[in-house]
């Protein structure tokens, strides 16, 4: 059982990496498929293999496979103004890993996916932040960096977090229809 979550893992890694490159450049963050790619990844997997097939992408982008967004590599990556976003989603994977559960309504799962798209903007405004005033040495303020990395993204993320909600909770039930278990 252990070897078909690794696997499953390994394959929502790869999901990842490859919706990573459908992005639209604006401004310093792109809007990419990752939301949706996270929360399909949380909500098929679980909490715990949700947030270990992010640490699978990471771990590959770290290591010089082009699986960031813009084909971009290295550890460097996690260093720029993105670096934020890209440790925000582990923790979206595993808040989504909730999202799934067959008792909890469509309306309790959307808070979940919403609290874990909070969660990214947070830990990713602080990346921003953080790599503006210490890496690029030029300082913004917690409002301009709400402007620049959150405003603009909210209502795409959150469709892209309910379409990834709705086919994972079909994905799950199609699977364990099948016998097969990757929560």
């Amino acid at each position: 059982m252990p070897l078909q979550k690794m696997i499953g893992a390994a394959f929502f890694a790869a999901i990842i990496s490859v919706l990573s490159q459908f992005f639209i450049p604006i401004g310093t963050v792109p809007h990419t498929l990752q939301v949706f790619a996270v929360t399909l990844a949380g909500v098929v997997l679980g909490p715990v293999y949700g947030a270990v097939s992010v640490i699978v992408w990471i771990l590959l982008g770290i290591f010089g496979v082009p699986v960031f967004t813009m084909g971009q590599a290295g550890v460097g990556v996690l260093f720029t103004p993105l670096g934020g976003f890209i440790v925000g989603f582990i923790f979206q994977g595993w808040i989504c890993g909730y999202c799934s559960l067959r008792q909890q309504s469509w309306l309790k799962a959307a808070s979940i996916g919403v609290f874990s798209v909070l969660v990214v903007y947070s830990i990713g405004v602080l990346g921003f932040m953080a790599a503006c005033r210490w890496i690029l040495q030029k300082p913004v303020t917690l409002w301009q960096s709400v402007l620049v990395c959150v405003i603009p993204f909210i209502p795409f993320d959150l469709i892209k977090m309910g379409l990834g909600i709705a086919a994972g909770r079909r994905i799950s039930a199609a699977l364990q229809k099948a016998g097969i278990d990757l929560r």
